[in-house]
């Protein structure tokens, strides 16, 4: 098959969904197909080039409202789709899938949408319109794709909620890891030097530093923290976002500068030397869909605290620690928690490895996504341009 990923972003943007789309264009290429990924050129990168057998074409942007890339010449796209079997789009409320729907209406081409998640900004104005925008554009998208695939049943329930007569076309696939690449860069990161990071705990998050993943609870838990216990904890935020001197200054006031370090984007290798190297993973998002960190944290053993929201009660409730949103006093009970409770600690580590390995993985995720490619082609009675060898 021929497949067309067009999403807002892809790498080196540091994201959950960016890495999504690699790796399922990764895998779907090792099984055979031809895969192209057309996308912005946001940050600046090689307009054209070839990824791991991906062939991927970027176009500038002219804007980023609310963190979604508008691109000019994406209006241009829908006139290459008839070259593909199938164009894949990555949430409702990208620029690039309001640009496929539009084509849709007009063209008969297999689309298939993958929502990644209910989206929470954490902004009033923000949030506010985002459920206008759900309630009458997100909506038509999704009535106009031929498959969406969710990552949980909250997620399809959500989908469900805003348009029903998409409730039949909906189908959870999971977010998934690569074992074996994981397992490379992991003996390429143990034999490199890296700081370590003196403490007698360490908390790891990993992430875009914007308000919608919920740092500024966990700062404010590690206040609570420094003034309960005289361990020496340090909290360590890996990431860059547009709202870092925020957190920054949050750290300032509470007078958490010796607690927590701002790392700054890390290389894949340091990323994994500090999973190796920490005591528990926090991720306090307030919107989440099923989180690649997560995967990847307990992959290495870390026991996870998270927020109980769908995208991850729905995958991680029996293997992890989940407290409610916006609750800085119950992150630090639980962070402490752990702290004074090893037993608890390893139970964590190892139920959550386990369950990573059993079910999360990209070879079993890509298989499952070629069916539902191959399923929509044959309901609209079509055959693949190029067939899998």
């Amino acid at each position: 098959m021929r497949i067309l990923q067009f999403v807002p972003y892809f790498l080196p943007y540091p994201g959950g969904q960016e890495r999504y789309v690699y790796n399922l264009s990764k895998y779907l290429v090792k099984m055979g197909h031809e895969v192209h990924v057309i996308t912005s050129n946001f940050p600046k990168s090689k307009k054209f080039e070839e990824i791991d057998g991906i062939i991927v074409e970027r176009y500038n942007l002219i804007a980023r409202p609310l963190r979604n890339p508008i691109v000019p010449k994406f209006l241009l796209v829908p006139k290459r789709f008839k070259e593909f079997d199938v164009v894949h789009i990555h949430n409702e409320h990208a620029f690039s899938s309001m640009v496929a729907a539009y084509a849709k209406r007009k063209q008969d081409f297999p689309l298939v949408l993958t929502n990644h998640g209910k989206l929470v900004f954490g902004s009033y104005w923000a949030d506010k319109i985002e459920k206008v925008y759900m309630k009458h554009i997100g909506k038509k998208i999704f009535e106009l794709s031929d498959a969406i695939v969710v990552n949980s049943e909250s997620d399809k329930n959500f989908v469900a909620s805003i348009a029903p007569r998409a409730s039949e076309k909906t189908y959870v696939l999971h977010n998934a890891i690569d074992p074996k690449l994981l397992e490379e860069k992991l003996k390429i990161a143990n034999a490199m030097n890296f700081d370590e990071i003196e403490a007698d705990f360490k908390i790891l998050y990993v992430g875009v530093l914007v308000k919608r993943k919920g740092v500024e609870w966990l700062i404010k838990a590690m206040k609570i923290i420094k003034e309960k216990t005289s361990y020496d904890i340090k909290c360590i935020l890996v990431g860059e976002g547009q709202d870092r001197e925020y957190f920054e200054s949050l750290v300032r006031r509470y007078g958490l500068s010796d607690r927590i370090i701002f790392t700054g984007r890390v290389s894949d290798e340091e990323l994994i030397w500090l999973y190796t190297n920490s005591d528990v993973f926090v991720l306090p998002s307030l919107s989440e869909g099923l989180p690649t960190t997560i995967l990847e944290a307990m992959y290495f053993g870390l026991p996870v605290i998270a927020t109980d929201i769908p995208g991850v009660r729905d995958h991680f409730e029996d293997v992890a620690i989940l407290v409610p949103p916006k609750d800085e006093k119950a992150l630090a009970d639980s962070i402490l928690m752990l702290l004074e409770n090893e037993d608890l600690s390893k139970q964590l580590s190892k139920a959550g490895k386990k369950l990573v390995e059993e079910k999360y993985t990209w070879d079993k995720v890509a298989r499952e996504y070629e069916k539902l490619y191959r399923w929509v082609l044959t309901k609209m009675c079509r055959e693949p341009k190029r067939s899998q060898g």
